[in-house]
């Protein structure tokens, strides 16, 4: 490991890619592409807009045909064997660079697919929640001086009147309020004092300048013919954030929720997130939406009430203890009631047509989640049962409260019980080779990502980052902003990445030697399926 990666951190084709990342015009590439692309309104499960610019770029711009973009417009990878997730198509958009491996005469593979190395990062965001129905969608990015203070409310947002401009084509128009937020800087104490602003828009830190870089670095590695052994693919995922699911990972890992398990179809060996951290344990939740719907109404009497229900069924959720506050030492488990919203009556009437009840119970062990659930899940019926009792209604019947499902979700919890895998010693050894590492060592934490499909997978998995903001605030708020920072630690993080992906993967050295892979061909899965 030591080895592989000071070879390839030191190989003449890496360098030249990082001399030619590391100009002022590559820099200045880099920050419009972001710009560009972060405009472009990206909710969890409508990121088909932001995809379809991607594809468009990787063809038309960034140097792959079409043969290499591994994703397409509806959204289906032939390949996997889970391409529609909670109903809807998986909008990710995929590039390969190629490796060497499949030409082998002993090249193994798993139902036909040769090994893969994957580096991701979500398009999604949280706002807006959907895309507009008419007009333009595109986002006004909005720009602030730090003395201002934040806004506080959508319509003081909209209400800043500078903003950035595009022309026709979407590409970002060199003024002077473009030369404004361009400025660079180190933290937001420089930025203050120097005349930085704070550039409002959705995504600015959660997560597309790691993911806008991801593609930067892949057509990188295509122009400077950097060929790793094993395929590496470089994905922009869907369905990160609130509702999503984690659709966009468990298309690529074929992750089957009703069963709990991933078949890997594609046969990844290792996972690269760009979610930074470099967590190794994954915190997982099960998310319930339940509507209390109520009778149609007959003549004047009253009835069972959604409203009523949808408390009772809180109320009742309220007493529930967690395993963590039942016994010493269990996980700490958690749940809250996320959302209670009501649908409004209709013209001339009173009653309340159906109330809708959000709840998330959030654990890092599967046992304690299974626990918490099998606790609560019971207690969204018991809420309707017990209105449909004040009224002497049965359950089930059309003069009760009904109860639906309108949507559960699935993030797989995950705990390492060693983090002696690749991915871990990928990363940890490149930033010690590159100095930004000085020991060998994890966090304990959990943490809530993409990369809890694959690592509940049995894919070994490492994250990193390719943003770079010298400050930033408001994640999952509608009045996200950030600040540019260096561009020089924006390359010295591709190094990074680069290096650890071409350590699982394999490489072919300039000198005309290769660094074989560190990992063998066959991916792990926790399913099986028949083909």
């Amino acid at each position: 490991m030591v080895a592989a990666s000071e070879k390839i951190a030191n190989d003449p084709q890496i360098l030249a890619l990082l001399k030619d990342q590391s100009t002022d015009a590559a820099a200045k590439a880099r920050w419009n592409q972001f710009l560009e692309l972060v405009r472009i309104p990206s909710p969890s499960r409508q990121e088909n807009l932001k995809a379809a610019e991607i594809h468009r770029r990787l063809v038309g711009e960034w140097g792959f045909t079409q043969a290499e973009v591994m994703t397409r417009a509806d959204g289906t990878i032939p390949a996997s064997d889970t391409n529609i997730v909670d109903g809807l198509p998986v909008y990710n958009a995929c590039v390969v660079i190629k490796g060497s491996y499949s030409g082998r005469a002993d090249a193994q593979q798993y139902k036909g697919q040769f090994p893969k190395v994957l580096v991701e990062g979500h398009i999604d965001v949280v706002n807006p929640e959907e895309l507009p129905k008419t007009g333009d969608p595109s986002i006004r990015i909005k720009l602030q001086p730090y003395a201002q203070p934040v806004v506080a409310t959508p319509e003081e947002l909209a209400a800043i009147p500078e903003e950035l401009s595009f022309d026709a084509r979407g590409r970002v128009v060199e003024n002077d309020r473009y030369a404004t937020a361009s400025k660079i800087f180190a933290n937001a104490k420089e930025a203050e004092a120097g005349g930085g602003v704070r550039i409002y828009v959705p995504g600015y830190g959660d997560m597309m300048p790691s993911t806008s870089n991801a593609f930067v670095l892949a057509a990188a590695m295509k122009k400077h013919k950097i060929q790793p052994v094993y395929d590496i693919w470089i994905c922009g995922t869907a369905g990160e954030e609130g509702k999503g699911n984690l659709a966009g990972m468990k298309q690529l890992y074929g992750f089957d929720q009703k069963a709990g398990t991933g078949s890997n179809p594609l046969n990844f060996v290792a996972n690269f997130g760009l979610e930074g951290g470099g967590t190794v344990n994954f915190l997982g939740s099960y998310r319930f939406e339940m509507k209390f719907k109520a009778p149609v109404p007959r003549g004047s009497g009253s009835g069972p009430s959604a409203p009523e229900a949808m408390a009772a069924a809180i109320a009742k959720i309220a007493d529930v203890k967690t395993p963590s506050e039942l016994r010493d030492g269990a996980p700490r488990t958690t749940y809250t009631v996320g959302r209670a919203s009501c649908e409004p009556p209709p013209a001339g009437r009173t009653i309340v047509p159906s109330c809708s009840l959000e709840v998330d119970m959030r654990s890092p062990r599967t046992e304690t989640l299974d626990e918490i659930r099998k606790n609560i899940e019971p207690l969204f019926q018991a809420g309707a049962s017990a209105e449909n009792a004040r009224y002497g209604r049965k359950d089930g019947g059309p003069e009760g409260i009904t109860l639906e499902l309108m949507w559960y979700g699935l993030r797989p919890a995950f705990v390492a019980e060693s983090v002696d895998n690749i991915a871990v010693h990928a990363g940890l050894q490149s930033g010690i080779q590159l100095g930004v590492l000085t020991s060998p060592t994890v966090g304990t934490g959990s943490g809530s990502l993409n990369d809890n499909v694959p690592a509940n997978t049995g894919i070994p998995t490492y994250q990193f980052t390719l943003a770079s903001s010298a400050a930033g605030a408001g994640g999952h708020a509608f009045w996200e902003w950030g600040t540019r920072g260096t561009p020089a630690a924006e390359v010295e993080r591709m190094h990074r990445v680069l290096t650890a992906a071409l350590i699982v993967s394999g490489f072919h050295a300039a000198d005309g030697t290769v660094v074989p892979p560190a990992i063998g061909p066959m991916g792990k899965r926790t399913r099986e399926v028949a083909r």
